[in-house]
């Protein structure tokens, strides 16, 4: 028995010996095995403006629209311009036949001349009276007379003066002129058509000022407030403008520049109209064409901004990854706002300060250790990395 005693106690020595070899060995190769911790790239958030990219229909509208109608009627005898093409401001358009007119001059000359005659001898007849009537030598009806008399004289030839002016008015409206420049629409009446002063009959053509040209599009509620907000004199950056995309696909050289936000918004579509004025000297671009406008120069002050690559989606919503202070990975729940290219906007979610993984998202999990590169460190090491291939190469 003591024999048998003696064999287990050495074999429990000799378990135990190896044993604790084997722990020993165990703890020495730990630390050979023990993966490093996986490198991220992070970013700081910070709240800094944000340009807008605001993108709308928009269409071409002529800055002044005029109606050219004749003032006088009578007969069109001629057209004095090219359809369609473009006028100056009291270039001659139409030509009515001027010939009534000057007629009707004629005889309100003549009334004038009547009026001044009979105007003289009612003055010739008062200045007799008035020094017999201080003498006495005169009634008090016959002096009473005399002056109306000259009144009388006096306002016929005032009317009479006015008839011929209105006269002489017409004769210039026979001929008729560009109110403003622009283009020209086609004629409404042709020679040879009897025109008349009446509203409805009156319309001659129709000219449109294409030099500015306004630019008119429709936008939200919320983005009209902002390009308002942008115009206000308090605000000390530049007004918007608005670059221009054709139908073709191309860009129009020159930028329009906001000028008008309307002060009510449209109650069946729930948008403000908003315009927008635009040099067009060559007039390329006609009233009525269909464009794209994209405003510039419209930002939000104090957001934050992340890379798209960043967000993360979840059964429970959109979520961050943030490197705490222990260089630990947190999963943080955020609220996103509008999109603005490759970034979007953190409504909720993010302070100031706060460290979030925009690359190497999918290498990490909730509370792993990690090693943080900033951004800035990530795009130099990736800038020097070519450099030091190329000084290999070359040695």
């Amino acid at each position: 028995m003591n024999v048998i005693r003696q064999s287990l106690l050495k074999s429990l020595v000799v378990i135990a010996v190896s044993s604790a070899l084997l722990s020993a060995c165990g703890k020495g190769q730990e630390p050979q095995h023990q993966m490093p911790p996986p490198e991220v790239t992070v970013q700081t958030v910070a709240k800094n403006p944000v340009p807008l990219d605001l993108t709308y229909t928009a269409r071409t509208v002529g800055s002044r629209e005029v109606e050219v109608r004749a003032r006088v009627g009578g007969i069109v005898l001629k057209r004095r311009y090219e359809e369609g093409g473009s006028v100056k401001q009291g270039q001659p358009m139409f030509l009515i036949d001027p010939e009534p007119v000057r007629a009707r001059l004629a005889s309100a000359r003549a009334e004038v001349a009547v009026a001044k005659a009979r105007l003289e001898e009612a003055r010739r007849q008062r200045d007799r009276v008035l020094p017999l009537f201080e003498k006495n030598a005169v009634s008090q009806s016959r002096r009473d007379e005399a002056v109306s008399g000259f009144e009388v004289a006096e306002a016929t030839h005032a009317a009479a003066e006015s008839a011929q002016r209105m006269a002489q008015l017409d004769l210039e409206y026979t001929d008729v002129r560009a109110p403003i420049s622009g283009l020209t629409s086609r004629e409404v009446l042709s020679e040879g058509s009897l025109v008349s002063t009446e509203q409805s009959s009156s319309l001659l053509t129709k000219i449109v000022q294409v030099d500015p040209l306004y630019v008119e599009f429709s936008v939200p509620e919320a983005e009209a407030a902002m390009i308002r907000a942008s115009l206000a004199p308090a605000n000390k950056t530049s007004a918007p403008t608005v670059k221009l995309l054709l139908e073709s696909g191309q860009e129009y050289p020159d930028s329009a520049k906001v000028t008008f936000v309307d002060n009510a918004v449209d109650v069946n579509s729930g948008t403000v109209r908003v315009r927008a004025v635009l040099k067009n000297a060559e007039a390329q671009l006609i009233p009525g064409q269909f464009i794209r406008a994209r405003v510039e120069g419209v930002q939000l002050s104090d957001v934050v901004a992340v890379p798209r690559k960043a967000v993360m989606s979840s059964a429970q919503g959109q979520f961050i990854w943030i490197v705490n202070g222990e260089q630990k990975v947190e999963f943080r729940p955020v609220q996103l706002g509008r999109s603005m290219g490759n970034n979007i906007i953190v409504t909720d979610g993010l302070a100031p300060g706060d460290q979030f993984i925009v690359e190497g998202v999918l290498k990490v999990q909730p509370g792993i250790p990690v090693s943080a590169v900033s951004v800035d460190a990530a795009s130099k090491q990736a800038e020097q990395q070519p450099e030091a291939a190329k000084r290999k190469e070359a040695a």
